[in-house]
Order: structure tokens, then C-alpha cells, then sequence
């Protein structure tokens, strides 16, 4: 007879880990081994994992411990993601099995739990009380493209070689001191994501590390790119005030629009417009976050797990 193990002692055990990593790179394509080797695997990464009798994992629901700074006030949230399981193993139930453990473990203890799935399980987490949630985008449109730089204000900006061993280390120290000292406070973010340096690690290794710029003038650090002109800044860090202009006035090429994937501390400055994103729905549990909704927030790009 099969008998299958629950187990959240993944990370520090090199045999469940290197199969976790083995089942995520079979199911989404990655794994997680550069982030576990560079020390970017903190505490708030926990995998909920059942596990066959040969010391496989079969099916995983991960939590991820999120705390958020809103106006001043701190909340406590569970994100869920990495939910998978293996393809041999799926229609029997043992997600199911995970995820109730999940939210008997945390529903009731944090401000809300949320997670982001895509179309094929729309009819699946509200099973479990999720409810479907707005989020709204954030921007403002120039009229025109840059014509004369040189008599416009503009911040010292340079691109940011994340391959440089040196810049690299001097972002991730800049992002740790800004945690601890800002305490997730952001002069430009109303909706903060703090304390949680492993995430940035995470997305700045991989999708955004070609997007990181340093604005000298303000000691900050701007994660954004260019297309068609439109800007798109997906996070700011910084203990000053960004001016959204002249910072699409300090990009080299000619910007029209400036789209935020956060929300601005100043949000009647902006055009807001609901957020759209092809197969994939926002499913939130709690009426804390019920509020962010009716506040039109975005959970920010670099908080996504």
C-alpha cells in the first residue's frame, strides 16, 4: 500500500529539495537551485508538500509569508503559489488535501490569504471560500513623445549590469538596508511589500534583470522598460519622492505614457484604468482584502510568487 507523507521541511533537506526542484522544473519550466545556492531562500518561502514512498514529492502548495505597508499600516497576508502536481499523480485529490491543511493552518491568523491562478482553475479555489478580485492599473499619458531633452529636467539615469558582480551586490544591499530602515515605507508605493528581500533576489535574477536602473542624484534604484513608448516602472526603491515625469523624461528614448505596476501613494494624479492580464485572476480570502479592492490597489509586480 502507498502511503503518502505531508512534510514543510523542504528547503533545508537536499534530498526533498532537489526533488521540490525537480517537479517544478517538470510542471512550470524552472527550478529554484541558483536562489537556495546564493542564499536568497529565506524563511518566508515555504513549501507544503506531499511526498510517495520512495521520498518523491507528488503535489505542493507553497506559502508565502507577505507583509504589506498600507498608509502607514502593516498587514499580514499569506500568498500562495508554486501549486502543482505531477502530471502521473494529478485528478486523485492530493492538492486538495494540501491546501486544506494550508488554510487550517493560517486562515484566521494573517489579515488574508490570496494567490494568483489562471483560467482553468476559476472554478476551483471558490470551492475553498476565494473569492475573484479587481486590481487596477495606474498611469498618465504625456501627450507627447520628448522633443528637446535638453530643456527639460531630468535624473541621473544609468543602467544597472546585474552580470557585474560588484553592482549587484551593492543593489541587494541597498534593498536590505531599505527594508530594515524604511521598514517598507515607500514614499511612492501605497501599496508596499516589506521585508521581503528574497523576493526581489528572486525577480531580479530572472524577468527583470535586464530593467534595473540606478538614478544617481537620488540614491534610488528604478525597475522599469521601455516599449513603444510607454514606460513601464515596475518598482521604485527609494526613501524620496519620484517625480513620474521627469523620470520618463531621463529614459533616452521618447516616452508617451507612464504605466504603473504598483499603486502610487498620489493616486488621484493618475488616469486608473481596471488591470487586465490574460489567464490570470487575482482569488483573495478575507475581508481585509476585500477592502484593497474597493481602495482600486494592485498587488505590486515584484511582490508576484
Amino acid at each position: 500500500m502507498i502511503k503518502y507523507n505531508f512534510s514543510v521541511d523542504v528547503r533545508d533537506n537536499g534530498g526533498l529539495r532537489a526533488s521540490f526542484n525537480e517537479l517544478t522544473q517538470k510542471v512550470f519550466g524552472f527550478d529554484f537551485s541558483d536562489w537556495y545556492e546564493k542564499g536568497h531562500w529565506g524563511d518566508q518561502y515555504i513549501p507544503h508538500v506531499l511526498i510517495d514512498n520512495h521520498g518523491k514529492i507528488i503535489s505542493n502548495v507553497s506559502v508565502n509569508l507577505m507583509k504589506f505597508d498600507i498608509g502607514g499600516t502593516i498587514r499580514n497576508y499569506i500568498q500562495l503559489g508554486t501549486v502543482m502536481t505531477d502530471p502521473d499523480y494529478r485528478g486523485q485529490g492530493f492538492n486538495k488535501f494540501i491546501l486544506r491543511r494550508v488554510l487550517e493552518e493560517y486562515q484566521g491568523k494573517v489579515d488574508g490569504i490570496y494567490l494568483f491562478g489562471n483560467d482553468s482553475v476559476r472554478g476551483y479555489y471558490p470551492k475553498f471560500g476565494f473569492k475573484p478580485m479587481k486590481e487596477y492599473e495606474y498611469s498618465i499619458n504625456l501627450n507627447k513623445g520628448i522633443q528637446d531633452k535638453e530643456q527639460i529636467n531630468k535624473y541621473q539615469l544609468k543602467k544597472v549590469d546585474l552580470s557585474d558582480q560588484n553592482a549587484c551586490e551593492k543593489l541587494y544591499h541597498v534593498i536590505q538596508t531599505y527594508e530594515v530602515l524604511n521598514l517598507g515605507r515607500n514614499p511612492n508605493d501605497g501599496f508596499c511589500m516589506c521585508n521581503n528581500p528574497g523576493l526581489y533576489q528572486f525577480w531580479l535574477a530572472a524577468e527583470f534583470s535586464e530593467n534595473v536602473y540606478y538614478l544617481s542624484d537620488l540614491e534610488a534604484y528604478v525597475i522599469a522598460n521601455v516599449q513603444s513608448g510607454i514606460l513601464t516602472i515596475y518598482q521604485i526603491i527609494s526613501i524620496k519622492r519620484i517625480d513620474m515625469e521627469t523620470l520618463a523624461h531621463s529614459f533616452e528614448k521618447d516616452v508617451t505614457d507612464v504605466r504603473l505596476c504598483f499603486t502610487p501613494i498620489n493616486k488621484e494624479a493618475y488616469n486608473v484604468n481596471l488591470h487586465k492580464k490574460e489567464d490570470c485572476t487575482l482569488f483573495i480570502l478575507g475581508e481585509d482584502l476585500e477592502k484593497r479592492e474597493m481602495e482600486k490597489m494592485i498587488f505590486p509586480a515584484i511582490s508576484h510568487a
